[in-house]
């Protein structure tokens, strides 16, 4: 008999206690340090798509799995979960997170952050359609401030009171207040439950840890359809990962693998978005060589769409990504467009990036989607045209809160590169990709610098706005100093600064240099919409396709 090479490993001294944490509870325990997330997990693979799912199921009471908890002592730390920093004292009996990793960082990021559009997880709840949704553009939420409400003041009942006070007190509100209260309730009291081990040997932890999770992370969509589909050939691309790689030859960016993969199922027709209950498709091995190659090509010619038509540069600056799954069936149907189809295509990106129309959710997603037809390129154009619908009443402005995470951010960025920026220091003319690249590399996600620093313990709007953003690449001493030694007129307009509004930021005078370039970008910047979205241009299809062939008569 072979004999096992098993270790008997260490028992426990006592049995695990089982508890249940009200969502509130468990969120102020992060906060007080006494449930801490340790170092060595694998890394978090949720985004801001898993947490909305995880709220969703808080609120409609489905079961979301336990918690696995060890109690051990901890020394003091400044733990951080997304932008929040948490600092802990040291205490003997610490709750470590062995299993749930996932879902209380979500937790944390959506409903503690400072401010509402803070965080890349960042949701809001529409309290007339009774859905949580990614962050309102700026002119829906100023138009009607009282439908949005941001999930970072639920959790607290005082504060979500001075909210609905603040936004929804008129009599008006009374259905969106009995809403927004009966959310903050369900959400605080969700009772989640957790198995609590107590030991004092950090070995049992990790042995613990190991064997939940032997199986390394979880795979996503994108990873089974590899799995089950990547080509047996010697044949490129053979997966999804790699297909990204190859696009990134064009210099628009890394393609992110799981827009590709709802792009491949669109081209084999298959839904955008697996359901739950769905099996994985298993294609043979020809057809999953040719849907590859498929979504290859597809994806380069909307690239170059993007490109050279809709005039977004770079992946990182398309408002909305799902609208690049959209575009992928419109190119497979109609691979060689004709240039007013182009035109009329580059309206509705703009339309519904502008708009808020291409958020992406899997319902609109799909009606955009069954509007593009395989017999008629310009009846597929006014389909998708009919569903923006008219134009906002606000349009994102240079004085609003800039965050480049957001779609707003994007739209701004994209009208500060339409000024042509040059670099302070050569002339030369700067491309989106450099500035992506250095903006990235030495400042997070955003290709934006700020001018002036923001003030500690102020809440400065202009400060916080695209007003005081630049895109230069980054440079010693900082942007201050730089815009304040340049004296070359045509440089500094090159990014929306003039002469007058210079001279205030030499004086030292902040506040009057914001101001003045504001009002020098705003009607820039509007114009540039207006231009990109041609609101009010004829949407007329081509003349060719209005002639009736005789035959055809």
């Amino acid at each position: 008999m072979a004999t096992s090479n098993r270790s008997p490993g260490t028992p426990l001294d006592r049995r695990p206690e089982a508890r249940t944490f009200s969502v509130q509870d468990l969120l102020e325990a992060v906060v007080r340090g006494r449930i801490r997330v340790p170092r060595f997990p694998r890394g978090l693979k949720w985004d801001r798509a898993d947490a909305r799912l995880l709220l969703e199921s808080l609120d409609r009471g489905y079961p979301v799995g336990t918690l696995l908890l060890w109690e051990s002592a901890a020394p003091a730390d400044a733990g951080r979960i997304g932008l929040l920093t948490l600092p802990a004292p040291p205490m003997e009996n610490a709750l470590w997170v062995v299993d749930g990793q996932q879902r209380i960082v979500s937790l944390a990021r959506v409903l503690l952050a400072a401010e509402p559009d803070e965080d890349a997880f960042a949701l809001y709840f529409d309290l007339d359609s009774s859905d949580f949704v990614i962050p309102p553009a700026a002119g829906k939420s100023r138009a009607d401030p009282s439908r949005w409400l941001p999930l970072t003041v639920v959790l607290d009942s005082e504060r979500l009171m001075h909210w609905l006070l603040e936004h929804a007190a008129g009599a008006d509100s009374r259905p969106r207040r009995d809403t927004a209260i009966q959310l903050g309730r369900r959400l605080r009291e969700y009772g989640i439950p957790a198995c609590i081990v107590r030991s004092d040997d950090e070995s049992i932890l990790r042995d613990i840890f190991k064997r939940i999770n032997s199986a390394g992370r979880s795979l996503d969509d994108a990873d089974v359809f590899d799995a089950l589909n990547g080509s047996r050939s010697r044949s490129r691309p053979s997966t999804v990962a790699e297909i990204s790689s190859e696009l990134e030859e064009l210099g628009f960016g890394h393609i992110e693998e799981r827009i590709l993969h709802r792009l491949l199922r669109v081209l084999i027709g298959l839904p955008v978005v697996e359901g739950a209950r769905d099996e994985p498709p298993r294609l043979a091995d020809a057809d999953a060589a040719a849907a590859y190659g498929l979504a290859a090509a597809t994806a380069s010619r909307i690239v170059l769409f993007l490109r050279n038509d809709a005039g977004i540069a770079h992946y990182e600056l398309l408002p909305y990504k799902q609208a690049f799954v959209t575009l992928g069936r419109f190119f497979h149907l109609h691979p060689q467009p004709s240039r007013r189809s182009c035109q009329r295509l580059a309206r509705w990106i703009w339309r519904g990036a502008l708009s808020g129309a291409h958020q992406g959710d899997t319902v609109s997603t799909r009606k955009v989607l069954a509007r593009i037809l395989p017999d008629s390129e310009d009846r597929s154009v006014d389909g998708m045209l009919e569903m923006i619908g008219p134009p906002p009443s606000l349009l994102p402005d240079v004085s609003d809160r800039f965050n480049f995470r957001f779609a707003t951010g994007k739209l701004l960025t994209l009208a500060l590169l339409s000024l042509e920026p040059r670099d302070l220091t050569t002339g030369e003319r700067l491309t989106a990709g450099q500035l992506l690249r250095s903006g990235q590399a030495a400042h997070g996600s955003s290709a934006l610098l700020r001018i002036l620093p923001p003030h500690p313990g102020r809440n400065d709007e202009a400060l916080q706005s695209a007003a005081n953003r630049l895109l230069h690449p980054p440079q010693p001493g900082g942007m201050r100093r730089l815009l304040a030694g340049t004296t070359d007129a045509a440089l500094l307009a090159s990014h929306g600064i003039s002469e007058a509004a210079r001279e205030r930021l030499v004086d030292g005078d902040g506040a009057a240099f914001l101001k003045l370039r504001a009002e020098w970008l705003r009607p820039r910047v509007q114009g540039f919409f207006d231009r990109r979205a041609g609101w009010g241009e004829p949407d007329r299809p081509s003349i060719a396709s209005l002639i009736i062939d005789d035959e055809e008569a």
